[in-house]
């Protein structure tokens, strides 16, 4: 009997979604299949590396640091509250990611 497959889902929301084909005033879902052992890290890479201007938006010049235009959510918790980069993804989990409203 084959396993099931472990996934999660990302989620964009609002302008975030110009990095991925969208228009900027909607959602969009991404599945993304969790490997043994992968982090939000990982996974965020993975996903990130499809989407070229998410990459360039998500992680600063490249590296593994994040930027600091986009926060992220993990099963609706603050990524730094329950959840870091480093935490262990479960089958199920939510990952959103939202642009950074600034404002003067």
């Amino acid at each position: 009997m084959a396993e099931k497959k472990r996934t999660a889902v990302i989620e964009l929301l609002a302008w975030a979604t110009v990095f991925v084909g969208g228009d900027g005033s909607e959602s969009r879902e991404f599945s993304e299949e969790i490997l043994p052992g992968d982090t939000i890290r990982a996974v965020l890479k993975r996903h990130s590396r499809r989407h070229r201007e998410l990459d360039k938006a998500l992680w600063d010049r490249g590296s593994d640091a994040l930027s600091e235009h986009i926060e992220i959510a993990v099963n609706d918790a603050l990524l730094g509250i329950k959840h870091t980069l480093e935490s262990e993804v479960e089958d199920g989990d939510r990952i959103i990611l939202m642009g950074q409203y600034m404002g003067g």
